[in-house]
C-alpha cells in the first residue's frame, strides 16, 4: 500500500527551492561598474575631463575608483585605467599653510614638482613646488601656480610681481 502514503511535497519544494538558489549563486553575474579609461595620453597636472575620458564598464572591485580631485597627479597613458592615485586636487600636492602665487612655469612643470625660487634682488632662495600648470594653449600665457610657505610669500610675491624672479624646476 505504497501509493496510499501522503507524498513529500514539502521536502520536494524545499530542495528544489535549494538547489534553484545554488545554481543562481553560482552562475550569477558579476556586478559590474562604470569606471574612467583615458581617451588619450594625459599629462601630470592636466585636467581629467569628459574630453579625455571614457567610461567602461568593468567588474565591481576590481579596480580603485579616482579620487574626487580632477587632475592628473601622474601621468596616464591611453586605454589604461584612470585609478585613484592617478587623480586628485591641488591641494594635495599643495602643504597646509602655503600660499599659490602666479609665475611664469615652464610648460614641462608638472603639480608636485620642487622648486627653487631665487629672489634676483636679494640673492635668496626659497623652496617651493609647483601647485598648476601652465597652459597648453600656444597664444596664452605661460603662468602657472608655486606654492611657497607663509613665511616668506609676501618677500616673494613682490619679487614675482617686479618680474625679479628665476625658478628652478626639478623634474625628478
Amino acid at each position: 500500500m505504497l501509493w496510499l502514503q501522503p507524498r513529500p511535497w514539502g521536502r520536494w519544494i524545499a530542495v528544489g527551492l535549494i538547489a534553484s538558489i545554488a545554481v543562481w549563486v553560482e552562475f550569477r553575474p558579476d556586478p559590474m561598474v562604470d569606471h574612467p579609461f583615458a581617451t588619450e595620453d594625459i599629462r601630470a597636472g592636466d585636467l581629467i575631463s569628459a574630453s579625455n575620458t571614457e567610461t567602461r564598464r568593468v567588474p565591481a572591485g576590481l579596480l580603485d575608483p579616482p579620487g574626487p580631485g580632477d587632475i592628473a597627479l601622474r601621468g596616464i597613458a591611453i586605454g589604461s585605467p584612470i585609478l585613484a592615485a592617478d587623480a586628485g586636487e591641488v591641494g594635495s600636492v599643495v602643504p597646509e599653510g602655503w600660499w599659490i602665487l602666479a609665475v611664469e612655469v615652464a610648460p614641462s612643470a608638472r603639480p608636485g614638482n620642487p622648486v627653487k625660487l631665487v629672489l634676483l634682488d636679494t640673492g635668496e632662495v626659497v623652496d617651493g613646488v609647483v601647485a598648476t600648470p601652465s597652459s597648453d594653449d600656444p597664444f596664452g600665457v605661460v603662468t602657472g601656480g608655486v606654492a611657497v610657505s607663509a613665511a616668506v610669500a609676501g618677500e616673494v610675491a613682490v619679487a614675482a610681481a617686479n618680474g625679479r624672479i628665476a625658478i628652478l624646476i626639478s623634474t625628478g
